[in-house]
Order: structure tokens, then C-alpha cells, then sequence
């Protein structure tokens, strides 16, 4: 009985712990406070990561257009498009993971993705940084095409962020600043 019970607290703390997002909001010393009615657009996009897909990966996609495309979305969702600020994107690492491995062992077959995202004014200084790192380790037939989605979801964190630096998830619940 106490195999059963071990065994399950274990099964069921791996699997509240599949999905995870760590960011921070970094306000840059110095700089000027941040004006949220100027509004933000997608600015640089670079893809740091190294990553590869194989030679004709019929999955290949551009990691750069995908994020640009998310964070577009993200801003326009959050009531924060406009032209007064950019967000560049630095693709710090990617990994597009395996959902069928997820489902046979959580951990294994995580698909990752962290991102610096920063802040810049109209005279081009850097304001503030978001760092954000996503994780995708447990789940099967549900977190089929994680590959893709986890630019939303990044994307999604940035805005979120942007609007609120509070919402921040640094690794102790608060906003670094």
C-alpha cells in the first residue's frame, strides 16, 4: 500500500511539474520609466540558438518568423501595439522536443525555448529585459505540435510582462527589478 501511495505522490509531482515558464522584468539603470501608452511593435528578431532542422524536415520553420509572428499577436492581444517602443528578440536556445517520448517518460522529450527579449526606446537605449525560458516535459497526444506552440506561449509571457511587470515568474514568484 505505501508502494501505491509513493508511486502515485511521485506520478502526480512529475506531472504538475511538466510545463514551466521562468521570467523576469530587468528595468535597465538609468533609464527613463516606460511610457505603456506609446505602445510596442516587433522590432529584431536573431536566432542565437544553433539549432538545425534536419535536411528536409517536412516540420521546418523559420524560429525567427515564428517568434516575430507570436509576439505580433501577443502585443495586439494585450492592448499594446503601437510604435513608440521595440522588442528585440535574442532565440537564446530551442529544442522542438518529442510528444511520444513525453508520454512514455516525462522529462524525457522536452521541448524548450528560451528568449531575452529587451525593450528599446526611439533612441534606440535598452529600457528593460525579459528574460523568459518555457519548458514542455510531461504529456503525450496534448502537447502534440509543443514544437510550435511554445512561441506563443513565450510570446504571450513577453506581453504579459510588458503590461504588468509584476506577472514576472522569476524562480522566487517576483519581479526582478
Amino acid at each position: 500500500m505505501r508502494k501505491v501511495i509513493l508511486l502515485s505522490a511521485l506520478a502526480l509531482a512529475l506531472f504538475a511539474t511538466g510545463c514551466g515558464t521562468k521570467s523576469a522584468y530587468i528595468v535597465t539603470a538609468g533609464a527613463p520609466a516606460i511610457n505603456q501608452s506609446d505602445g510596442f511593435k516587433v522590432g529584431q528578431v536573431d536566432d542565437l540558438s544553433e539549432f538545425q532542422f534536419k535536411p528536409n524536415d517536412k516540420d521546418a520553420f523559420s524560429l525567427k518568423d515564428a517568434m516575430a509572428a507570436a509576439l505580433e499577436t501577443a502585443l495586439t492581444k494585450q492592448e499594446l501595439a503601437g510604435a513608440g517602443y521595440s522588442v528585440n528578440v535574442n532565440i537564446l536556445t530551442y529544442a522542438p522536443g518529442n510528444a511520444f517520448a513525453r508520454w512514455l517518460m516525462p522529462g524525457a522529450g522536452a521541448t524548450r525555448l528560451s528568449v531575452e527579449a529587451m525593450i528599446i526606446d526611439k533612441e534606440g537605449g535598452v529600457t528593460a529585459k525579459i528574460p523568459v525560458a518555457r519548458h514542455i516535459s510531461a504529456g503525450g497526444g496534448y502537447t502534440v505540435g509543443a514544437y510550435r506552440y511554445i512561441f506563443e506561449e513565450v510570446a504571450q509571457e513577453i506581453a504579459e510582462v510588458i503590461k504588468n511587470p509584476t506577472k514576472a515568474k522569476s524562480a522566487g514568484g517576483q519581479a526582478e527589478q
